[in-house]
């Protein structure tokens, strides 16, 4: 044998027809192709050169939306890789200040329906608010920004007489406060940590539709919203102590549930939403069927509690957990996933971060998903997102992304309180140093944010 330019040159034996041998050789060629093409498949694909704050997948995994440091919105097209639209923001807007991004379809004032890109802040901010877009003629609708104040008000200059934009001033110091904006169909509602009023406005036209205060002061949770519809006619508030649910049906919100906490701190809260818009990744319509008996999931710091609104309580099911404090949540179906911390986990020098799967038929532990040891700053190893399906099990930190092929039911070991049955990460995708990341699945693309870079995407096999 021969190399000939890096090459392998294959020379027919005595006993080999030059036929025989070509077909050896073109095997040999397809062989190399498919293995080049698999590793094209599944490279991490950088996204436009702008840096993402957000972004999910739309129209089916083809294409996503993406939320910019400089305020504006692309609507991307990954099949093609190319920018299809971009949605420039009002002059006023600060960087940094969106966090989110959507589309949404509502019927526009003609009664014809339209869609809208909308865009808002999401925990901490020095500047909050959101602004809307029409998708086709890419104009802004709606635009409002919070102006916070620091012990008195702000005197504001002039503004435009138009509805589209609007600011509102209050004097509450800024620091740790969280600000949170979740649309629904034409409305969006919008809350800020610690204090009680609670805002819903039309992003059709900025216009504000109702205005009320809960009983406590809103919530902050470490990654997740105190502000989640259950459908377009209930609003679900974490509040210190309770979660309380509204119904926004009609321009006087009336309370309808009050779920106490029993005096325990809420860390993460995951409500399913039935009237989300269609078409998306992880954060996809919930069914009817699927959300039936499991509203929603909440944790304090020693149970998990499933959300049934049928109930008195506002309680269906309370599962207790142990040793580990929660970051993140995801609920689905039977599943309930759980980013957390493990103080106890065996064999490890350093508290562990994992994922925990629970099963509501089962009412325990079904799975244990554990990211490998680290050194890195407990900053760096907090799983700010977690989900699941059938299929996989992921979990987004500043190390990058952890996928996991999900455990099956018939594979499931009789269970025992050591977490024996733990489950090894299939692959992590991503850099090992994400600024406060978030990921989307749909479709077999993973798409992942960190919030000082380009948006990434890839295949997963």
């Amino acid at each position: 044998m021969a190399s000939v330019e890096g090459h392998v040159e294959m020379i027919p034996t005595t006993n080999e027809t030059l036929d025989e041998f070509d077909d050896k050789e073109n095997r040999l060629e397809m062989i190399i192709e498919e293995e080049t093409e698999d590793s094209f498949i599944y490279q991490l694909n950088e996204i436009g050169c702008k840096t993402s704050t957000g972004g999910w997948f739309v129209s089916e995994g083809e294409a996503v939306l993406l939320a910019h440091d400089d305020g504006s919105c692309s609507f991307y097209d990954i099949a093609n890789c190319e920018e299809k639209a971009e949605y420039k923001p009002p002059v006023e807007v600060s960087p940094n200040v969106w966090r989110d991004c959507w589309i949404i379809r509502a019927a526009g004032a003609d009664g014809c329906s339209g869609r809208y890109v909308v865009a808002a802040s999401a925990g901490n901010t020095l500047d909050s608010g959101f602004c809307s877009w029409d998708f086709y003629t890419k104009e802004v609708q709606a635009f409002q920004i919070e102006d916070v104040a620091i012990n008195s008000r702000t005197a504001l200059a002039p503004l435009p007489n138009n509805t589209i934009h609007r600011r509102n001033t209050l004097s509450i110091a800024p620091e740790n406060r969280q600000w949170w904006y979740k649309p629904c169909g034409p409305l969006i509602v919008s809350t800020a940590s610690c204090q009680k009023a609670v805002r819903i406005y039309d992003i059709r036209d900025g216009e504000q539709i109702m205005k009320w205060e809960v009983q406590k002061p809103v919530l902050a949770m470490d990654y997740s919203s105190p502000l989640q519809w259950r459908n377009r006619e209930k609003v679900v508030v974490a509040e210190a102590e309770t979660i309380s649910v509204w119904d926004v049906s009609s321009l006087n919100p009336q309370a309808l549930h009050s779920v106490s906490s029993t005096g325990r701190k809420v860390s993460a809260l995951h409500v399913n939403n039935t009237d989300a818009e269609l078409g998306g990744g992880v954060r996809q319509r919930v069914s009817s069927s699927d959300a039936e008996g499991n509203d929603g999931v909440f944790c304090t710091p020693d149970s998990i509690n499933i959300l049934d609104f049928r109930h008195p309580s506002g309680v269906g099911l309370k599962i207790s957990k142990l040793g580990v404090n929660v970051q993140s949540i995801f609920s689905r179906g039977d599943s309930v996933f759980l980013g957390c911390t493990n103080a106890r986990s065996a064999g490890k020098s350093q508290p562990c971060s994992q994922i925990q799967q629970f099963s509501l038929r089962k009412q325990r532990l079904f799975s244990t998903y554990s990211l490998p040891e680290s050194n890195a700053h407990s900053y760096y190893t907090a799983l700010t997102q977690v989900w699941g399906n059938s299929n996989f099990v992921m979990g987004v930190c500043g190390l990058g992304l952890f996928v996991f092929d999900a455990l099956k039911d018939d594979e499931l070991q009789p269970f025992s309180i050591d977490y024996g049955n733990m489950q090894k990460f299939k692959e992590i995708i991503g850099p090992d140093d994400l600024y406060s990341p978030s990921f989307d699945y749909l479709a077999s693309r993973v798409l992942l944010i960190s919030r000082d870079r380009p948006p990434l995407w890839r295949y997963l096999s």
